[in-house]
């Protein structure tokens, strides 16, 4: 699960503004725009496949900003893309939806799978979403209890655990 976290920088833009609506007014103002102030050859479709396209590219940026992993990241970003490639083949989902699926699972390999194939968690708990993370932001111990009464606690420390790298 350690490996996956680097993969999710612009995935989990994307997770934070699916899950809240209030944070949904740039799709909007990509949508209501069509041809205003764009060049002839830049349409909406382009723009619709960004999440997908985003998702890669951010990953070489992370390499490059941090040399000093590129050697073991390398390989791992490649294990990574393999497993969310077998996964959209698998599955018959897109890019979007699988890195959905491994933030929802705090990037649990076995977890996602069995989610995209069930459309829910193996251990019966529910998947995390944006306000589950901002609830465990929270300093405050009846919060903290009330998610490990959801989740578990060994699923609210692997959650800790995922969203600090």
């Amino acid at each position: 699960p350690t490996q996956i976290k680097g993969l999710f920088a612009a995935a989990n833009r994307e997770f934070e503004s699916t899950e809240s609506e209030s944070d949904s007014s740039d799709v909007a103002e990509l949508s209501t725009q069509d041809g205003v102030g764009r060049s002839p050859g830049e349409t909406a479709s382009d723009l619709k496949t960004g999440p997908e396209v985003s998702a890669f590219p951010d990953i070489q940026l992370q390499r490059q900003e941090r040399p000093k992993h590129t050697c073991s990241s390398s390989s791992v970003v490649g294990q990574v893309i393999k497993t969310m490639e077998h996964f959209m083949e698998k599955f018959a989902v897109d890019l979007f939806t699988v890195t959905q699926a491994f933030l929802k699972n705090s990037g649990d390999v076995e977890a996602t799978s069995y989610f995209l194939q069930t459309g829910q968690r193996s251990d019966g708990y529910p998947v995390w979403s944006r306000e589950d993370d901002l609830e465990l932001q929270k300093d405050d111990e009846r919060v903290r209890n009330k998610l490990i009464a959801k989740f578990g606690a060994e699923n609210v420390d692997k959650r800790i655990a995922f969203r600090e790298h």
